[in-house]
């Protein structure tokens, strides 16, 4: 029978037990109980051998395990919000609390992981509320964030779903609503998970699962909406049907999911930049791809999902493949040269949360340094990479250069006026002593 490992704080669990209570998922639920994040390596430890998946009441716990425990063995999922929802609880917030403007509250669980759930796409600049934007995601960085707008008066309250943190802001007397996923969320996430592992048992093979997020313009009407998500539907097929490739499409509010069998890394890999080249030249479309090759759909997935997270934080066009025991990420995929990198770097995931650098872009800074240690790095060849702004990749690079992980070497005389453009390159072992 199927085990769930239920990880969560004890009011979330609560809620969990509500929602069970009358149900028979036909699994078996072992649940564990956290009041601080650090707890949760040693619950893996405890579960991580008698569970089929482990599944987390929200986002918070999940981000934690798969930043600070590596070589993860187990599928872990967790309630997940949808549009539909976020918008729901706006609504009635707004019904409760007229008096209170929307860009006066603040809002915990919307966060650079979950896209902020497109929330730009529906409330204009001056309708937003406050966000999470900190790559680094704990209760302290949540902490500081509520403190920060509350102490600078930007906010009158605050929706959050970090159980753990309610007697936090109690002492620090900032208003707040407690935000539970319903008993039908509940329900629906670990019927999901469920179905998920049966698929595992059910078929070992190799799988390659591709997930493709549909990008909308600001203030899309639902006709425009609905127009979009079926011209990218017809898409897949017409490259179905081009490109001979066998795959099932399943769609799932703004993006879709294919599966395909596939024994053969180098061909999935060449079907998906074939993918991403067809739907990139259509013009028509903004688009990010997420993929997984693993053993089973519901690794496949989970690595999918992840590397989803990172097509949509490069902001283009373009896709991420996540595969192997070890979680190497490969990309961007659309370029000729592709990075590799791992999740399972614990080295420079610590690095990247004590120094405050995005950790993505830290992975990515290593996987350069795998591809060719020589290289020379001026900002405007890293912001091609990290696709962020050159300034943003003048802190990266004068970062690493204070920690002596690189060297200025001669710049580069321009044509005309203006600086030279500065170069730099890696300092080889202290680069290998730091982050392998």
């Amino acid at each position: 029978m199927i085990t769930i490992s239920i990880v969560s704080p004890q009011k979330s669990m609560d809620a969990i037990d509500r929602a069970i209570a009358q149900k028979d998922f036909g699994c078996i639920f072992h649940k564990y109980v956290y009041d601080h994040l650090e707890e949760i390596e040693s619950i893996y430890e405890q579960c991580k051998d008698s569970s089929d998946v482990i599944f987390f009441s929200g986002e918070l716990g999940n981000s934690y395990m798969l930043t600070h425990i590596d070589n993860i063995q187990v599928p872990c999922t967790l309630i997940s919000y949808e549009e539909k929802h976020i918008l729901s609880i706006l609504l009635n917030f707004v019904l409760r609390y007229p008096h209170i403007p929307l860009n006066r509250v603040y809002i915990d669980f919307l966060t650079p992981v979950n896209d902020f759930m497109n929330l730009k796409n529906y409330l204009g600049p001056d309708f937003m509320p406050y966000v999470f934007e900190n790559p680094v995601y704990n209760y302290n960085t949540l902490k500081e964030r509520a403190e920060e707008l509350w102490n600078a008066g930007k906010i009158d309250i605050m929706l959050t779903r970090t159980t753990n943190q309610l007697g936090v802001l109690n002492r620090l007397k900032i208003p707040y609503i407690h935000i539970l996923p319903s008993e039908d969320m509940i329900r629906d996430s670990i019927k999901s998970a469920v179905n998920a592992i049966r698929l595992k048992q059910k078929n070992q093979s190799s799988k390659l699962v591709i997930l493709i997020k549909l990008i909308y313009p600001e203030h899309i009407t639902s006709m425009d909406r609905e127009y979009l998500e079926i011209t990218l539907h017809k898409y897949l097929l017409d490259f179905r049907k081009e490109f001979q490739y066998e795959f099932a499409i399943h769609s799932v509010s703004n993006r879709y999911e294919l599966d395909m069998d596939s024994d053969l890394y180098r061909d999935s890999f060449e079907r998906i930049q074939d993918m991403i080249a067809y739907l990139d030249q259509k013009g028509d479309l903004e688009f990010r791809l997420g993929a997984g090759f693993g053993k089973s759909i519901g690794e496949s997935h989970y690595q999918a999902e992840r590397a989803l997270q990172e097509a949509i934080k490069y902001g283009k066009n373009d896709g991420f493949i996540i595969h192997g025991e070890d979680n190497i990420l490969t990309g961007p995929l659309s370029l000729t040269r592709t990075l590799n990198y791992s999740y399972s770097n614990t080295k420079a995931l610590a690095y990247s949360q004590e120094n405050g650098i995005n950790e993505s872009n830290l992975l990515k800074i290593v996987g350069l340094f795998q591809m060719d240690e020589g290289s020379v790095i001026t900002a405007a060849s890293l912001s091609q990479w990290l696709n962020i702004t050159s300034r943003s990749c003048n802190r990266i690079l004068q970062q690493l250069l204070d920690s002596g992980l690189i060297e200025e070497i001669e710049s580069q005389k321009q044509e005309g006026k203006g600086r030279p453009t500065r170069q730099y390159r890696f300092i080889r072992q202290k680069f290998i002593q730091t982050f392998f």
